[in-house]
């Protein structure tokens, strides 16, 4: 079967659409042939690939100049699904409906924010089966799957078609490879390093804030910049022998290291669950607020709440009550192993495979 996945990421968008569905695209591709749709803004001066469409396929990474996407606010994203292999057809941002007609394909999967009632409308007159990954609960959904990894997606009520399959809950978590089957993490009675993530990109300057509020603090720093943060001309403000910056970051060696994760309530937090690393959250992003809170009351993360509403005082507080409490950090680290399983994608693709 072909199955075609339409997701988005950038410096302005973040690359949270990307990663968790290219941890589904390798699964569904074990035994189906699947692709990308990314937007780009303008194809004007691209190259077609066959003369009869309007669509325009990048098969690797040197076609990318051909295709002079380098401005492009989507180039972080398209770059990194061709770095795993896949193929992308690239659509004008402004006419998604249209160039998604010209498009062959048995599953379209959309993991995006720039939807709309008349997009779901649309794309299940196109194409046999449609499926929507989602976190807010915003619209009425015409498809045939509905996919909510986050951990209270059962607490949503969803407006949906008599057909649409619900795929709701932790179950359905989809965590890269790397952080499946992990040893047991050793919680050390003082906490010393500390991890410090916000997503792929960053553009409220939310890592520079934190860094200014506790970076003098007597702790080793590891600062992860995200593949979309831009320009970051703190680093060298920062630059100290306790703070390590890290480019193209190995994330699951990042949180081996570290005793604690001060950390955007995003994907990244299944990861440190399965690494079982204590978390103190910060809520980023509207989409953040009901993960926070669910994980929190299970006592997986501890929630720090809006990251613009908490204080200088309150984040050194936080953190180092949190650093000397042994007993929470333990207790936290044993809850959090035991939310992921690792098998989210799999038991995805067996319930699209079945239904399609």
């Amino acid at each position: 079967m072909k199955i075609a996945i339409r997701a988005d990421g950038g410096n302005e968008i973040g690359m949270g659409h990307i990663m968790r569905t290219l941890v589904l695209a390798k699964e569904l591709s074990k035994k189906n042939e699947v692709f990308y749709i990314c937007r780009i803004e303008n194809k004007g001066e691209c190259h077609l690939n066959n003369s009869n469409t309007d669509t325009y396929k990048i098969t690797s990474l040197d076609e990318m100049i051909t295709f002079k996407l380098d401005d492009s606010k989507y180039i972080q994203g398209i770059k990194k699904i061709l770095s795993e292999g896949f193929e992308v057809i690239l659509i004008n941002e402004d006419n998604i409906i249209d160039e998604l007609k010209l498009i062959e394909t048995d599953l379209l999967i959309t993991d995006s924010y720039f939807v709309n009632e008349t997009y779901f409308e649309e794309t299940k007159k196109i194409f046999k089966k449609t499926a929507y990954i989602d976190d807010i609960n915003k619209y009425y959904f015409n498809v045939d799957f509905l996919i909510n990894q986050n951990s209270d997606a059962e607490d949503f009520d969803y407006k949906t078609k008599d057909y649409t399959k619900l795929i709701l809950g932790t179950d359905y978590i989809l965590l890269r490879d790397e952080f499946k089957n992990l040893p047991k993490k050793h919680i050390k009675e003082k906490a010393c390093d500390i991890m410090i993530t916000v997503g792929g990109a960053d553009p409220d300057n939310i890592t520079e804030n934190i860094l200014s509020y506790i970076g003098q603090l007597d702790y080793d720093f590891h600062v992860v910049i995200g593949p979309s943060f831009g320009d970051i001309p703190f680093a060298e403000k920062y630059k100290n022998d306790n703070i390590k910056f890290y480019y193209n970051a190995n994330m699951r060696e990042i949180m081996q290291k570290c005793d604690i994760a001060i950390s955007a309530c995003g994907s990244t937090l299944y990861e440190l669950s399965a690494s079982g690393v204590p978390t103190l959250g910060l809520i980023i992003a509207d989409n953040q607020n009901g993960i926070a809170s669910k994980l929190n009351d299970l006592e997986i993360i501890k929630s720090l709440g809006w990251y613009d509403k908490i204080k200088k005082n309150d984040l050194i507080n936080n953190l180092n009550n949190f650093s000397n409490n042994y007993k929470l950090r333990s207790a936290l680290s044993e809850k959090a192993s035991k939310l992921v399983d690792g098998k989210g994608a799999e038991r995805i693709a067996k319930i699209l495979c079945e239904g399609i």
